[in-house]
């Protein structure tokens, strides 16, 4: 299978369609072309680079890197998600997964790209982790609070009062103790170029709490969910005052609120699934394509890392 590289803005609206076809083949999704542009045009390139193979004129394996700029102990580096890892039925295999993550890997490291890191789903995850093209940094954890349990538990509505007092008690006593500290990370996002696009992918629909925190409610596996993206000053004050917000403003819209991400601090006005239970796995992975640029020992600790929703794709 031979594989070619484009960016974005140098794709046919045939090869787009190609792509969107594929990743709702595979993903049992609804993307339209519209919302690939808003995902893959919306970083600070203006571009992102689609690796894929053909055949008899249908697209049928790709992987797709999105740039950004994260700054590691101050210093500005260039970073690639690694998204949209998928392949036809038909032509799956290890071969074809090889062949086509060395070739995006291979070229994101020729545009000079110093890292790449990615949230592969379980699937994925093996693949990548055993052929040895990224290693694993660690696992996202979930935090939740079900504000009306009749809306994540069907039958339970008549509790609906006692799960609304329990959530704000709880946000009440985690205000108590909320320090105001801000939490400093080795690696973090660029803010202002990563911000100034990424909450106009997807379809767009996020709210921006300006200097607070960026959300998106949605229904998400039948549940009115309000999903916190990302609270730009990481302390637990700033959690708890994005919760409220929650409460103020968007109270008759969900049910639940979820925040994916790894805090190092408590009293952040959430409950923290324990990892059993959580309803997804979100593994967190990467590589350093050019020697030197990280030192590795850093690299591969969760704990150096800023890391939540808004570097992931999945909303």
């Amino acid at each position: 299978m031979q594989f070619v590289t484009k960016r974005t803005t140098e794709l046919t609206l045939e090869e787009k369609h190609g792509l969107v076809d594929l990743f709702n083949e595979v993903f049992d999704k609804k993307r339209t072309v519209g919302e690939f542009d808003r995902q893959f045009l919306n970083n600070l390139e203006g571009y992102s680079y689609h690796t894929y193979a053909q055949e008899n004129a249908k697209i049928v394996a790709a992987n797709t890197m999105v740039p950004s700029v994260y700054l590691v102990d101050g210093k500005p580096l260039r970073f690639v998600n690694s998204v949209d890892t998928m392949i036809a039925e038909h032509h799956r295999g290890l071969e074809n997964f090889y062949d086509m993550i060395k070739a995006s890997f291979g070229d994101s490291e020729k545009e000079g790209y110093d890292v790449v890191y990615g949230f592969p789903n379980d699937n994925s995850y093996e693949l990548f982790t055993k052929l040895k093209f990224m290693r694993d940094i660690g696992k996202l954890d979930t935090y939740c609070l079900p504000y009306r349990i009749g809306g994540i538990k069907k039958g339970f509505g008549w509790l609906n009062w006692a799960s609304m007092l329990f959530c704000r008690i709880w946000v009440g006593c985690s205000s108590l103790f909320a320090s105001s500290k801000k939490a400093t990370y080795l690696i973090e996002k660029e803010s202002e170029s990563f911000n100034a696009t990424r909450y106009n992918r997807s379809d767009g629909k996020y709210t921006v709490v300006e200097g607070l925190f960026a959300y998106k409610v949605m229904e998400y596996e039948g549940v009115r969910t309000a999903f916190i993206v990302d609270v730009f000053e990481k302390s637990a004050r700033s959690f708890v005052k994005a919760v409220k917000c929650l409460f103020k403003n968007e109270k008759k819209n969900f049910d639940l609120i979820l925040y994916v991400g790894h805090l190092t601090f408590g009293s952040y006005g959430l409950i923290k699934f324990p990892r059993k239970f959580e309803p997804k796995h979100f593994n967190f992975t990467g590589a350093i394509l050019k020697k030197g640029a990280v030192d590795k020992k850093e690299f591969y600790e969760i704990d150096n890392w800023d890391i939540n929703l808004s570097n992931y794709d999945v909303i």
